[in-house]
């Protein structure tokens, strides 16, 4: 049924076109249309401000990345040099630590030393111990007594 609807239309304006006519048809059309309707200048001034507004609005979002990433990557540095300076403390900590430690470790080192020593040996179990070696007598002096319970009496204690 399309098909008959445009053969008739067809048959109806079958003529020939002359084209310089069809031409200035067309440019008088564009001219009367510029002159009748200055709304659609309205309209084109609108198509501008779209694209103004649309070009600024990709200008805002190209900012806001920016911004964004700029503000991410602060952030990480801010956190790794807050790290560097914690790092930092706690080797100055760790070393005067092991400062502490070879001062311990060369004190250790002189005891052993003395600890070897055959005369240290002795004292130690003379005085820690109460050893004593064959044939010798302990005196204990009478300020040195112990008491009733056992234990010795000392200067502090006679006087109260």
């Amino acid at each position: 049924m399309a098909r008959k609807r445009r053969s008739k239309q067809f048959k109806r304006s079958s003529r020939v076109i002359d084209m310089d006519q069809a031409r200035q048809q067309r440019l008088e059309k564009r001219q009367r249309e510029q002159i009748e309707v200055p709304q659609e200048q309205t309209t084109s001034d609108e198509r501008k401000m779209r694209r103004v507004r649309a070009l600024r609005k990709k200008q805002g979002r190209k900012r806001l990345v920016v911004l964004a990433a700029t503000a991410i990557l602060i952030v990480f540095l801010g956190v790794s040099v807050f790290d560097i300076i914690k790092l930092k403390a706690e080797e100055h900590e760790v070393l005067k630590q092991q400062e502490q430690l070879k001062a311990q470790q060369e004190q250790l080192k002189e005891d052993l030393k003395e600890a070897d020593d055959a005369q240290n040996i002795e004292d130690q179990a003379r005085e820690k111990l109460k050893l004593t070696k064959p044939g010798e007598t302990v005196y204990i002096p009478d300020s040195e007594e112990p008491d009733a319970e056992g234990t010795e009496k000392t200067d502090t204690e006679d006087e109260e």
